[in-house]
């Protein structure tokens, strides 16, 4: 490999010859990532750091701000939060994108799954950027601003994933947000969620549309999505 001028390495031993990786590693190679029916393995040659480009170390979440014909948005009560604060608090539908999947279709999805409604995108409102989260991953947080389809805005809770789920005039969510003092989220709003519901409802959203397919495109890829702020 180093006579013929390479510098890295990759191998991919299937998950059916697993035995292959212990010899590997004695070689010099190393882990990259796994999937369920391979393990990538990589090899830098030269003495000098490698430059293979590392794994996906981001999640992608997505939440969103439905809105109903009359102006009210759409919140949940999880049945079971990530955290005792957490429980019982009421906020934004969304969760992690499966691969493949657009901001908005992730949060129509789980909106769906969740409490019955069906909602399309109207636009991206903001985005958070985390470090060091789960497994040490990064972690986008994107919000999406989203309409509920006319007579498809009936809730129907799914109760294994959720406790309650409730259409909300924005009057209603604002006298529910925690104060400094708050212990617990217990039916409350958390400040943040409320920054951002508001966000949603005032700001200008930042419009998604569809690239058309590139030279360099990859063979039955799905088409990317461009997001661009408003012309002033």
């Amino acid at each position: 490999w180093q006579a013929g001028g390479k510098r890295g390495v990759w191998l991919r031993i299937p998950t059916v010859s697993a035995a292959c990786i212990a010899p590997a590693v004695r070689l010099g190679f190393t882990p990259h990532h796994a999937k369920p029916d391979y393990v990538l393995l990589t090899r830098w040659l030269p003495d000098s750091p490698s430059t293979l480009p590392a794994y996906s170390f981001t999640q992608v979440g997505v939440g969103g701000v439905v809105v109903d014909s009359r102006g009210c948005v759409l919140m949940v009560q999880e049945r079971v939060s990530p955290t005792a604060f957490f429980q019982g608090s009421w906020k934004l539908p969304g969760g992690l994108a499966d691969p493949g999947e657009h901001f908005g279709e992730t949060v129509a999805r789980e909106v769906f799954e969740e409490t019955g409604v069906e909602a399309e995108l109207d636009g991206l409102v903001s985005m958070r950027h985390t470090h060091g989260y789960r497994f040490g991953q990064g972690d986008l947080y994107v919000l999406v601003r989203m309409r509920a389809r006319p007579g498809k805005d009936a809730i129907k809770v799914c109760e294994t994933e959720l406790a309650d789920a409730r259409w909300m005039e924005r009057a209603e969510i604002e006298a529910i947000v925690a104060g400094p003092e708050a212990t617990s989220l217990d039916g409350l709003v958390s400040k943040n969620n409320w920054r951002m519901i508001c966000n949603a409802l005032d700001g200008a959203v930042i419009q998604g549309d569809e690239m058309l397919p590139s030279s360099g495109s990859r063979p039955g890829a799905r088409p990317s999505m461009l997001y661009t702020a408003p012309s002033a």
